[in-house]
């Protein structure tokens, strides 16, 4: 299994965007405040991929983790407010996996235990 993830700033922006989508497939921090199929498609390309999103509050946060749905099957994706949390198998391997992207506040006032 391969696994690659990167904190991205400003997922927006059409360079950023074609740099990530020749690198990886799991994009942590995305400032992104919406994701759509759209989106994810030019992130992405035309092969077959599923995806769960955390909009960003502010400049805090927005999470986006996308995989290839002919690898992997996700059977539950939780958006919580600082995580996006997958549940799924590797289709080949058969084995179950948790994937947790976690995205904290950095300033002390907003970090909590």
């Amino acid at each position: 299994m391969k696994i690659c993830s990167w904190n991205v700033r400003g997922l927006g922006g059409f360079e950023n965007k074609k740099e990530v989508r020749k690198l990886i497939g799991d994009k942590q921090e995305t400032k992104l405040g919406e994701c759509n199929d759209y989106i994810c498609d030019s992130l992405w390309g035309s092969s077959p991929h599923g995806y769960s999103f955390r909009p960003s509050v502010g400049v805090s946060g927005g999470l986006l983790v996308m995989w290839d749905t002919v690898e992997v099957e996700v059977w539950s994706s939780v958006s919580l407010d600082h995580a996006l949390l997958i549940h799924g198998r590797l289709l080949k391997s058969e084995e179950e996996f948790y994937l947790f992207n976690i995205y904290a506040p950095c300033e002390n006032n907003a970090k909590q235990l």
